[in-house]
C-alpha cells in the first residue's frame, strides 16, 4: 500500500512539474528570444531541443560497457517526440506551422543523414563519434548564422538608435524571462524522471510484465518533457517553439547522444534497431517534413501520429 501511494505521489508531482515547467518555458522563451534578437524557432531548437539527461544516460551506459543501450535510447526518443508529442498536441489543438520552420527542418535533416548512415553500417567507432560531436558544433553555429530574424531585429534596433524623431530603447535583458525559461527547463528535467519513477513503481506494484514496463518507461523517459511542452505550445499557439524543439532534439540525439556514447566506447548496433526501430524513425521524420511543408497539422493527422506511436509500442513489446 505504501509503495502504491509513493508511486501515485511521484506521478502527480512529475505531471505537475512537467505541465508547470512547459508553461513557464513558453512564457519566458518568447520574451527571451526578443531580448536576445533571436527568433523563437531557433531558441526552441537550441533550448527545448537539448536533452542533457539523454546525453548523460548515454555516457554512463557507454562507460559501463553497455553502449548499445544508448542506441535504443536515441532511436526511441526520436520516434516518441514526433509521434506522441507532436501527435497528441495536434490532436488536442490543430496546429499551423510557419514557413520559416522549413529551413531549420532541412538543416536538421541534412546533419542527421551521417549518423543514420553510420547506424545502418552496424557499428559507430570512436572516431566517428568525435566526428558527430564536431558536426553538432557546426550545426549550432549555422543556426545562428542563418537566423535572419536575428539580423532583422538587430538592424531594426540600430535604425531606431539612429532615428532621432522616433527613438526606441533596445530591449533590455530582464531576470523574469530568464528565470521562466530556465526554470521551466529545470522543472521539466525533474518532472520527467519523477513521472518515470512513479510509472515504474506503479507497474511493479500492480504486476505488469517486464516487457510492458520497459516499453512504457522508455516512452515516458524519452518523451514526457516534449509531450508536456507540445500540449502547452499548441494551446498557446506557439507551434514554432514545439516544432523547433522537436527538430533540435532529433538532431541532438543523433549527433550528441550517439556521438558521445561512441566517443567513449565503440557502439555496436543491434539488428533489431536497423530492422525495425531505425526505419520507423526515418519514416516518421519524413512524415514530419511533409507536414512542415503542408503548413499545418490537423486534428486527424494528430490522431494518426498517436496511433502510429501506439502500434510502435505494441510491436516493441511483442517483438
Amino acid at each position: 500500500m505504501v509503495a502504491l501511494g509513493m508511486a501515485l505521489f511521484l506521478l502527480v508531482v512529475g505531471t505537475g512539474l512537467l505541465l508547470a515547467g512547459s508553461d513557464w518555458f513558453l512564457d519566458g522563451a518568447g520574451d527571451l528570444a526578443r531580448t536576445l534578437g533571436m527568433s523563437a524557432l531557433v531558441l526552441g531548437v537550441l533550448l527545448a531541443g537539448l536533452e542533457p539527461e539523454e546525453m548523460l544516460t548515454a555516457a554512463i551506459a557507454s562507460a559501463r560497457g553497455a553502449p548499445a543501450l544508448a542506441v535504443g535510447n536515441v532511436v526511441g526518443t526520436n520516434v516518441t517526440i514526433i509521434t506522441a508529442a507532436l501527435g497528441l498536441s495536434a490532436l488536442l489543438f490543430p496546429m499551423v506551422i510557419d514557413r520559416s520552420v522549413r529551413r531549420q527542418a532541412v538543416i536538421a535533416t541534412l546533419v542527421s543523414v551521417l549518423p543514420m548512415v553510420l547506424l545502418f553500417l552496424g557499428t559507430v567507432t570512436q572516431g566517428e563519434g568525435v566526428l558527430l560531436l564536431v558536426v553538432f558544433v557546426g550545426y549550432t553555429f549555422l543556426l545562428f548564422r542563418i537566423d535572419r530574424e536575428a539580423v532583422k531585429r538587430v538592424a531594426e534596433a540600430e535604425a531606431d538608435d539612429d532615428d532621432e524623431t522616433t527613438r526606441h530603447e533596445r530591449p533590455r535583458l530582464h531576470w523574469k524571462p530568464i528565470v521562466l525559461t530556465f526554470g521551466g527547463l529545470a522543472a521539466m528535467a525533474v518532472g520527467g524522471p519523477a513521472l518515470v519513477e512513479g510509472a515504474l513503481r506503479l507497474t511493479q506494484a500492480i504486476g505488469l510484465s517486464q516487457g510492458v514496463v520497459g516499453a512504457t518507461i522508455v516512452s515516458l523517459g524519452t518523451g514526457a518533457e516534449m509531450i508536456a511542452l507540445g500540449v502547452s505550445a499548441a494551446r498557446k499557439k506557439r507551434s514554432d517553439i514545439l516544432v523547433g524543439g522537436i527538430l533540435g532534439s532529433f538532431a541532438y540525439n543523433l549527433l550528441v547522444t550517439l556521438g558521445l556514447a561512441a566517443a567513449i566506447h565503440p557502439v555496436p548496433i543491434d539488428p533489431y534497431v536497423t530492422n525495425l526501430a531505425l526505419p520507423v524513425m526515418i519514416a516518421v521524420h519524413l512524415a514530419l517534413l511533409a507536414l512542415i511543408w503542408y503548413g499545418k497539422i490537423p486534428r486527424v493527422m494528430g490522431g494518426v501520429l498517436v496511433a502510429v506511436y501506439l502500434v510502435y509500442l505494441i510491436v516493441v513489446v511483442l517483438a
